[in-house]
């Protein structure tokens, strides 16, 4: 197995020229890399399912779990057979190597299409990152790829030693196994031409919905940090880096954020808005047309029939509309990325070190698990919670973009403090915590004023000691009338402005709440 490189790594995307037979051409070779995937997790799951049904393995899992239920039970008991079970399954042939040595009897029936190459770097860690999520992360199961769903296949630049038959960057053009792709570049980016002088590590050829056919790009995994984009006439950094601590506290809709000169409390990714209506009226379209073709699946009630095989059948005007909806959120997806940008290239120009909650994301998109009763209405409560909010905004996506964004310029970071620190109950006037619901976005201050409840927790987590994870009282009475200013100038720009969320209390003024 070839070592992996630890060298820094950035990515160049670069757009596909092609005409209708070279679409067509790799429509068939990512569907004949869909088949090759499916076969190794079929070959993968029986492997697995002999595994469980050894007796060493039962054992270590009985072992586990009675550790699990024990009252008094043991750290490093339990560390050494989590050891155990992780080293019968390498020793069964559960990793990346094995992956790869398995997949070599079932791509040789399509050497035309795809070779060794793709198939043991392009094709088989796409199947062990599926088992790893299911062995080490929070995987419940393992899925087969339907038709359309293999949408990535990368291949490593060996060139010269096989006769161009992995993905090979040819500068203005991309070689894969006699097929020859154009690279639609920008010669007079100097970006572009400065990424370019980098050795490229390996390359992988990406497909994305369009309006009436797919688009296809080239991800170019160079060897070396990203280039600094700089203004053409002076040559200076576009979005350079500042110095200080700034605050952040981050909702599933809203993020409020409290710097030494700046202050800010907007709406997350607020043009993805428009584009999430449309998406709505088409899956509305779909689930008419499914009931109109399939109308054996239903019960009377309109509800699913259990227990029975059901249909699928699909009109031509079905597969269009989800051709369409399938565009319509990978639009979504590059929008919702596209504001993140440039709202992390505007917060890194307030400065280099970002104090943020450490949020379970995860956690906040699941239904309630308790059924509760309302104590006003005495209607039973919804279970739902924030998975919309979350899906549609994407908060840690933005987190990452800066801390990524940081960790390439080599200076600061994002740091993740926990959420006992309690921001948003803490007041630094009294120091003491007072618990609010969720529907309370206003603080009373014993100063007579009433602060917006996120851009006071961001203030707070500016201040905040990364040591002793205390507050600064200090320094949060110094700077104190400094944010007062700050946060009114806020107040008065939404309240003129009415793009407000129900989640910034914003929908009635202060003095009315």
């Amino acid at each position: 197995m070839a070592k992996k490189s630890t060298t820094d790594t950035c990515c160049l995307t670069l757009p596909l020229k092609l005409e209708k037979w070279q679409s067509d051409r790799l429509e068939k070779r990512f569907e004949i890399a869909r088949q090759i995937y499916n076969t190794l997790v079929n070959f993968e799951l029986k492997k697995l399912k002999r595994l469980e049904e050894s007796p060493e393995y039962k054992e270590i899992t009985a072992q586990i779990q009675e550790a699990l239920n024990s009252e008094s039970r043991s750290e490093s008991n339990l560390k050494a057979l989590y050891k155990a079970l992780n080293d019968l399954r390498r020793k069964a042939g559960f990793d990346e190597y094995s992956f790869k040595t398995d997949i070599k009897d079932f791509y040789k029936h399509f050497k035309d299409n795809i070779r060794s190459n793709v198939a043991a770097h392009g094709i088989a860690p796409q199947v062990w990152a599926a088992f790893e999520k299911l062995f080490y992360g929070n995987g419940r199961k393992i899925h087969f790829k339907r038709k359309g769903e293999m949408n990535s296949l990368r291949g490593y630049s060996v060139t010269g030693k096989s006769g161009g038959k992995e993905i090979i960057f040819r500068g203005t053009y991309i070689e894969w196994n006699g097929l020859k792709l154009p690279i639609k570049a920008d010669p007079d980016n100097p970006y572009e031409t400065d990424m370019l002088r980098n050795r490229v590590k390996y390359c992988r050829i990406v497909r994305k919905p369009g309006k009436r056919r797919p688009r296809w790009y080239v991800q170019l995994m160079l060897e070396g940090k990203p280039t600094l984009k700089c203004r053409k006439d002076t040559n200076e950094p576009r979005h350079p880096v500042g110095s200080g601590i700034v605050g952040i506290d981050i909702g599933p809709q809203t993020i409020a954020y409290v710097a030494e000169s700046e202050a800010s409390l907007q709406e997350l990714a607020a043009q993805t808005n428009g584009i999430e209506r449309e998406r709505r009226i088409l899956q509305r379209k779909l689930d008419r047309s499914r009931r109109a073709t399939n109308p054996d699946n239903y019960a009377e009630d309109g509800t699913i029939k259990r227990g029975v095989k059901l249909t699928r059948n699909k009109s031509k005007r079905y597969l269009r509309t989800q051709r369409e909806l399938a565009f319509l959120q990978s639009k979504q997806a590059e929008s919702r990325k596209r504001q993140h940008n440039a709202l992390a290239n505007h917060l890194i120009s307030l400065g280099n070190v970002f104090v943020v909650e450490d949020m379970d994301w995860p956690a906040l998109t699941h239904r309630a698990k308790q059924t509760e009763i309302s104590e006003k209405t005495g209607r039973y409560k919804r279970k739902k919670r924030f998975g919309k909010s979350v899906g549609n905004k994407a908060p840690a996506m933005l987190i990452g973009m800066l801390d990524q964004k940081l960790n390439s310029r080599g200076t600061g970071g994002v740091i993740k403090v926990p959420t006992s620190l309690r921001a948003s109950q803490y007041n630094h006037l009294t120091g003491e915590y007072h618990k609010k619901t969720l529907g309370q976005r206003w603080n009373d201050m014993p100063d007579g004023r009433r602060l917006q409840r996120d851009l006071y927790s961001a203030f707070l987590l500016q201040h905040a000691n990364l040591d002793s994870m205390e507050y600064d009282s200090e320094a949060l009475n110094r700077d104190y009338e400094s944010f007062v200013q700050h946060h009114d100038s806020v107040i008065e720009k939404l309240r003129t402005s009415g793009r407000t969320l129900a989640s910034m209390g914003m929908v009635r003024t202060p003095s009315a709440q």
